[in-house]
């Protein structure tokens, strides 16, 4: 099974693949290889590494006691977790 046996790892065959501008509080993401769970999405201009003014999203996430925020343009393609592993249970 998914999941098992690789320290809550979630296999390329439960991901599909979601630009970010589509991205909803609620919606779980693979972050560093582990599962995450959206919290909030904020939309806006954002200052990106290149040194330019982009439009994007300011994703936050949460994944056990650990939690972040992304920046990520509009267009990127992030890997969304499509199943759930026995740790997981249903969503």
């Amino acid at each position: 099974m998914s999941g098992e046996g690789t320290g809550g790892r979630i296999s390329p065959e439960d991901t599909g693949q979601v630009p970010a501008w589509r991205v909803q509080a609620g919606d779980r993401l693979l972050i560093g290889g582990l599962p995450a769970e959206v919290t909030d999405v904020r939309a806006g201009f954002w200052w990106f590494p290149s040194g330019h003014r982009d439009y994007g999203v300011a994703i936050g996430w949460k994944a056990g006691s650990s939690s972040g925020l992304l920046f990520r343009k509009a267009g990127d393609i992030l890997p969304r977790v499509t199943t759930t592993t026995p740790e997981e249970g249903t969503p």
